[in-house]
This record gives C-alpha cells, structure tokens and sequence, in this order.
C-alpha cells in the first residue's frame, strides 16, 4: 500500500511541472526528490507556507512558497520538506495595520 501511495505521489510531481509555471530551480528540485519517497504534496493559492518551519499560513506575505513536498531519503530517515513556487505578494494583498494617529497634547 505504501508503494502505491508513493508512485500517486510520483505521478503528482509530474502533474505539478506540468501545471505549474515553475523556475529552472523548481524543477531542478522536482527532479532532485523524486528519488525520495514522497510522503506529501500540499499546494495552495492564497497564502502559503513558512520557509523554516513549513507551517501553513493563510495571509500573504513578502514571499509566498505555495507548493509543499514533504518526503524521506529514507525509510528510517527523519521527515524533510522543501518548498517551491515561491511568489512575492503584492502591496496591496499585504496585511496592513489600520493607520492610527498620534496626537500630542501641549503641557501647560
């Protein structure tokens, strides 16, 4: 069963290159883990996901990875991520405090 989920995943990463405009990086990368076994693929459109952590956050960013592969080197290796699709957010999709004026009183 472990296998088989593996080779959908496989199959994944090929869908992923041809769907997705991605940088000579990306594929460059694609091509890298897809010697691994693959444990996930996560995309998304709004949002995207922390480069250190690989946590998924719902608000734009400066820069915004929105595609996660998550795999083993090996059956008895530790969990790695990478992340690709990386896209910087525009100014107006930026989250943006409300502005709030100070005003200063004269001491009398």
């Amino acid at each position: 069963m472990e296998k088989v989920k593996s080779l959908r995943l496989q199959n994944r990463l090929q869908q992923l290159k041809n769907s997705y405009e991605l940088s000579d990086l990306d594929l460059e990368i694609l091509e890298k883990v897809q010697q691994y076994q693959i444990k996930s693929i996560c995309c998304t459109t709004e949002g995207g996901f922390d480069k250190k952590t690989g946590t998924f956050y719902t608000e734009e960013r400066t820069l915004n990875y929105k595609i996660k592969i998550v795999y083993k080197r090996t059956a008895s290796s530790p969990t790695e991520f990478v992340l690709i699709k990386a896209e910087e957010a525009e100014e107006e999709e930026l989250f943006q405090f409300p502005e709030k004026t100070t005003h200063l009183n004269k001491a009398v």
